[in-house]
């Protein structure tokens, strides 16, 4: 197992200039003149390979950036730069495409799994008469992790969870010596795993990865489920949850390391993710904080379909839930009443449930905080809720959309060219925050359109959504699980892009 590879040096050689110079040096719109350190009628050169540095920085939607940093050349006029996805290195996938740069450094999206060609050229200067480099430097930069390979046939949850308790003196010195380090299990593509007991994750960040040609399936037991006090990724997998009876797929751990304790509540830094996986038969949450106090500072879902089959009787079983309800905190009930995700994402995306909604009962919601004042858990109301570019129906029909939604400007909602159908009261999680509603369409089947949803949020439109797809079990063995929610009149451009672009 490797930590994640920077096949150029990380985190900086030293630059033979001083700080103080390298960083007035890069500040855009200076005089030429005044910082050439007298460089006049030269030859520049692009900086040395060994001198380009990478690093991680999250943006204000929390999204990861690569951050590209070099030491100035000093009479330059700026920097052009370039940065491919070499994945298939016979047919690279451009990033970032001649960018000139006023600067030292570049910021790019940060895909994992993932080997990158990165270019930096340096570009001469008129006024000073220096020429630019004859050629870039182009270096190399990963995110691919080497993984476990899990044989087919084994019971996932007791080979996680024997792997993290085996290896934990092990993974905590790699993890002390580098924040970024992170470990990864592979399933065998087109294989079917049993998931009968919980895979526990305990405090290591983990990749849990499928192969993006072939998903394997995993079958989940009355016991199973998924159980980490970090940040977990899920990728590119299957599965079917029709027999789970824990509260969610992903639970957060009970009584995990103080390491992770915050002054109210366990902090979880890192993100946990579903991208590219598909689920069945859910009846429970997709994340569920059980009874402990949790802030978790990621819950992303993207290029899903996630299929409930959930009565609403429950309100433990909200589906994005972190209420706990028994304040569980440093191994006592009752200690603490905080709980929320800072971001929560929701794109490209459709989640459905074909529970008749006529039985559907009204006690559990589509999000749910333990109360509004996420800043007592993350120290800020810095947050944000995005569902964008999805499809969402019945979720909830009987029952409010959210609860306990943060309710400052700091905290940042946006709703854009989305679908909600069959989908109640989307205005309960606008509770003084900043809005931001897009091309949004909703409609009404078990109860009409709230009076605010229409006026603000979404237009009423009816995407035509029929019941031969909204009562369907996903196929695993079928292209889009075997549902069709190609929408259509007014909401035809909206929703997962990939009934759209069929």
């Amino acid at each position: 197992m490797k930590k994640m590879t920077f096949k150029s040096r990380l985190f900086g050689s030293v630059c033979c200039l001083s700080a103080a110079l390298l960083a007035v040096s890069c500040a855009q719109g200076v005089d030429d003149e005044t910082y050439s350190a007298g460089v006049t009628n030269q030859q520049l050169a692009s900086p040395a390979a060994d001198a380009i540095t990478f690093s991680y920085v999250t943006d204000a939607s929390g999204n990861e950036q690569v951050k590209v940093e070099w030491p100035v050349a000093m009479g330059a006029g700026g920097y052009e730069c370039a940065v491919e996805n070499v994945n298939d290195p016979a047919n690279p996938e451009t990033v970032v495409d001649n960018k000139v740069v006023d600067g030292c450094s570049l910021l790019f999206p940060s895909a994992e799994d993932t080997n990158y060609s990165v270019s930096v050229k340096t570009l001469g200067n008129e006024k000073l008469n220096n020429t630019g480099a004859e050629s870039a430097t182009v270096v190399a930069f990963s995110t691919m992790i080497d993984g476990v390979a899990v044989p087919e046939g084994t019971e996932l949850g007791a080979f996680i969870s024997q792997y993290i308790a085996d290896n934990a003196a092990d993974l905590a010195a790699k993890r002390a010596a580098d924040p970024n380090f992170e470990i990864a299990f592979d399933l065998a593509a087109g294989a079917t795993y049993a998931l009968d007991t919980k895979a526990d994750f305990d405090i290591q960040p983990t990749r849990l990865r499928g192969n993006m040609a072939d998903r394997p399936q995993v079958v989940i037991g009355e016991n199973g489920g998924l159980v980490t006090a970090a940040g977990l990724k899920v990728k590119n997998t299957n599965f079917d949850a029709a027999a789970m009876k824990q509260r969610g797929l992903i639970t957060m751990k009970k009584d995990p390391d103080e390491s992770i304790a915050g002054p109210n509540g366990y902090v979880v830094e890192k993100p946990i993710r579903l991208e590219a996986c598909w689920v069945k038969e859910l009846t429970r949450s997709i994340i569920n904080c059980d009874v402990s106090a949790y802030g978790v500072k990621e819950f992303r879902i993207s290029d899903c379909i996630i299929q409930l089959n959930m009565d609403g009787s429950d309100q433990w079983l909200t589906f994005i839930n972190m209420w706990q309800n028994k304040g569980r905190f440093l191994g006592q009930d009752g200690k603490c009443w905080y709980g929320a995700a800072l971001n929560t994402i929701v794109v490209n995306s459709t989640i459905y449930n074909r529970y008749d909604p006529s039985k559907m009962k009204d006690k559990a919601y589509f999000i749910r905080f333990a109360n509004q004042a996420i800043d007592k858990v993350f120290g800020s109301y810095n947050g944000t809720f995005d569902i964008k570019n999805s499809t969402l129906c019945r979720m909830m029909p009987n029952k409010d959309f959210g609860n306990n939604i943060a309710n400052k400007p700091a905290y940042v909602i946006t709703f854009s060219e989305s679908i909600f159908y069959d989908t109640y009261r989307l205005q309960k999680v606008k509770r003084g925050g900043t809005y931001n509603w897009s091309k949004n369409y909703i409609w009404g089947v078990t109860k009409s359109v709230d009076g605010t949803d229409k006026k603000e949020i979404a237009t009423e439109a009816d995407p035509g959504f029929t019941r031969d797809n909204l009562d369907k079990a996903l196929d695993f063995s079928q292209p889009n699980g075997g549902v069709n929610f190609t929408p259509t009149g007014e909401a035809a451009s909206a929703g997962d892009p990939r009934w759209i672009n069929q």
